[in-house]
């Protein structure tokens, strides 16, 4: 699966699991794979890891809730597992961010308990509260902002926070580049009283960003890609970028969808997610690097230097 969008996917198919448990379903694991496009052994860690605390149980070769728990106990499920959901969240960016995140979502959920612990990967950064604070504000505030970054002081215009991969950084224009900065390696941070105007074509593009690979200094162009039948509910459900669209659509169920990168690399993780199923149609030099990386993968596979 594409790694940077790994956490909305996982949240996605345990709120679609617990939806239909809660409805009556009993739900089976390879069922359930087919449908997220994802192995066995992903779901049933779903199951045996991510919602060990809720009442489920499994009779024979299949989930479903213990007999008591029904959707008509739970009042405005959407609203409690959204906050649920991101409960969780908070709880994996770190414990002192969720010890006073903590209030506020009991509150929010008035005594409800619909409880969500499915591990979500992000990097601790609870003893960072200070300087994602200050980061914030000079956002906000459309300050320039001063730090070293390996060794080196930056003076920038900070454009936004982002996660790729369950870590952080800070999207800014250093010297009318725009640069990825870990956000845990920026030292001796300070805002300076002086403003910015925002660039807007750049703010919009960086919302945008589909990953790690992204880069704001490239004009975004378009790929044409050709998706099998078999995954084009879910590409329908979830689009692999805010630009999808869909361009035809075969007798045979396939479909062809265009969407914009910034780069080659940051393309080839969409690609990576739902091989075989997805090719490329356009253009040329994206082709010839997933084939590249297919090779690769082929050889590193088999051992064979013929592919």
């Amino acid at each position: 699966m594409n790694k940077s969008h790994d956490y909305d996917k996982i949240l996605t198919r345990l709120t679609t699991i617990l939806r239909r448990l809660y409805e009556g379903d009993s739900l089976g694991v390879t069922e359930l794979a087919e449908e997220f496009n994802v192995s066995t052994k992903t779901i049933q860690r779903d199951f045996n890891e991510r919602l060990i605390r809720f009442p489920i149980e499994k009779e024979g070769r299949r989930w479903r809730m213990k007999p008591g728990f029904r959707i008509e106990k739970v009042q405005d499920l959407d609203n409690l597992l959204v906050l649920e959901i991101l409960e969780t969240i908070a709880r994996g960016i770190g414990s002192e961010f969720a010890l006073k995140s903590d209030k506020l979502f009991s509150k929010l959920k008035n005594g409800s308990q619909v409880p969500i612990h499915s591990y979500v990967s992000f990097e601790d950064i609870s003893g960072h509260a200070a300087l994602f604070k200050l980061i914030e504000r000079a956002i906000t505030e459309r300050r320039m902002l001063r730090f070293n970054y390996h060794g080196k002081q930056r003076t920038v215009h900070p454009y936004r926070i982002v996660n790729f991969e369950g870590y952080w950084y800070l999207l800014a224009k250093d010297d009318e580049v725009v640069k990825k900065f870990y956000a845990l390696e920026i030292e001796e941070p300070s805002i300076i009283d002086r403003n910015f105007r925002p660039d807007t074509k750049l703010a919009d593009l960086m919302k945008g960003a589909l990953n790690a690979w992204f880069d704001p200094n490239n004009e975004p162009f378009e790929i044409h890609l050709l998706a099998k039948k078999e995954i084009v509910k879910y590409l329908e459900r979830r689009p692999l970028s805010p630009w999808q669209t869909i361009v035809t659509q075969h007798r045979n169920g396939d479909i062809e969808i265009t969407l914009k990168v910034t780069s080659i690399k940051e393309a080839l993780p969409l690609l990576r997610a739902w091989m075989p199923d997805l090719a490329v149609i356009s253009p040329p030099s994206l082709k010839k690097a997933f084939e590249k990386e297919l090779k690769k993968a082929w050889q590193f596979q088999t051992g064979h230097e013929e592919f």
